[in-house]
């Protein structure tokens, strides 16, 4: 996995003048940032979202546990990993740095190689980790939402509607879709489907969040606008679609469906809506 140091930021947290000036000196092809305290610390952490805390375990007033903890008990900071610098050696200290959500921990006086090795360690598994979580919530072929994330965005929708703000939920299929992959075969299918999010993005410019729910099936949602707009919206996408042409199959049209339902503030659940939608819904295969 390739890094771009530049862009990779590290929070250095340390008391010490001469170890900050190693470590910045060390990680000069970084974006570095430092800070001599806690506080400092906490407050550097909600401003910039560093890729890796380098964090002193002995400083005065709040030490290098209490801000870990602090760090692990907010979601918005908790998967931050945090490499402890430490003076001691005892086991003692090194398992405490472990329970309270340390992931390494490097020794004090420095090893040039240590440090940017462990460093770099957790800036790669970080960036594995970022691209898992990123693959299990977006569809692989077309990068919008897929099932998963729907169901979580949903309940912020829901939310807004049951305060009697509405959101508009229209399903859109390919028609012949099955048709499509059985007579030009499922490469060009899956360029239909690549072509469909393309032009949603491309035409759409306000409100609206396209998931991927599954084969040739779409859900696009509306927040904050009218039911007219919305439909003109889709109205809009299914002409383009209509007049989209394939590179390599220039003669081959393909075409949308649509049905929508409006989300109801009694609404317990974002399969009530979806349901409503889906009894609208004729699908051509």
């Amino acid at each position: 996995m390739v890094l771009d140091k530049q862009t990779s930021k590290i929070l250095i947290v340390d008391d010490n003048p001469v170890n900050i000036d190693f470590l910045v000196e060390l990680l000069k092809e970084y974006d570095a940032r430092t800070v001599l305290d806690g506080p400092s610390a906490l407050e550097a952490v909600h401003e910039e979202r560093p890729d890796v805390i380098l964090l002193d375990i002995g400083m005065p007033g709040m030490d290098g546990f209490e801000v870990c903890q602090k760090l692990k008990a907010s979601a918005a900071t908790r998967d931050i990993p945090v490499i402890f610098l430490t003076a001691h050696h005892d086991s003692e200290s090194v398992l405490r740095a472990f329970e309270v959500g340390g992931v390494d921990y490097i020794s004090k006086p420095y090893n040039t190689q240590e440090v940017l090795i462990r460093l770099q360690t957790q800036l790669k598994l970080k960036k594995a980790i970022e691209l898992l979580r990123h693959r299990m919530l977006y569809d692989e072929l077309t990068g919008v939402p897929n099932r998963k994330k729907f169901f979580q965005d949903s309940e912020q929708w829901m939310t807004m509607s049951k305060v009697g703000i509405p959101f508009y939920l229209f399903i859109l299929t390919i028609d012949h879709f099955n048709d499509i992959n059985d007579e030009y075969g499922y490469e060009i299918g899956d360029e239909i489907i690549k072509a469909v999010s393309v032009i949603v993005k491309k035409m759409v410019k306000i409100n609206y969040s396209l998931s991927r729910f599954g084969g040739a099936e779409f859900f696009l949602v509306f927040t904050r606008i009218s039911e007219k707009e919305a439909i003109e919206w889709v109205e809009a996408v299914k002409t383009a679609s209509k007049k989209a042409r394939l590179k390599h199959f220039p003669d081959l049209q393909f075409t949308i469906n649509s049905s929508f339902s409006v989300s109801e503030p009694e609404d317990t659940a974002i399969n009530q809506v979806i349901k409503r939608a889906r009894a609208k819904h004729k699908i051509s295969s």
